[in-house]
């Protein structure tokens, strides 16, 4: 995700928050279980880079992709996620899955 985009994911989700409870508290939610817990953070972005394969997600995939390279991720780590998520629904999926491997080539992953 380009700065700007993120800029603007982040000026968007603060402008939601500012404007009702419910997107604060979803926010605040959303980090909480991402957190280091009886699964490790790392676990989880890869986990969520594979619901977001599932889910056809661009941003949402970009979000875990960057999110799991922060945990520490490494290529096969990424690659593995988005396959499982491909498995998950099929075919449908490749579009989101080439669009996976469009952020990995940006990250310099690939």
């Amino acid at each position: 995700m380009s700065l700007d985009q993120d800029n603007d994911r982040e000026r968007l989700n603060e402008l939601m928050a500012d404007h009702d409870e419910f997107f604060s508290s979803f926010g605040a939610l959303d980090e909480s279980v991402y957190a280091d817990g009886a699964i490790p953070k790392l676990y989880k972005e890869l986990t969520g880079l594979s619901i977001s394969v599932v889910t056809s997600c661009d941003e949402c995939v970009t979000y875990n992709i960057e999110g799991a390279l922060d945990a520490g991720a490494d290529r096969e780590q990424l690659i593995e996620a988005i396959k499982i998520g491909v498995i998950g629904r099929g075919s449908v999926t490749y579009p989101t899955a080439r669009f996976a491997f469009s952020v990995l080539e940006e990250h310099d992953i690939l």
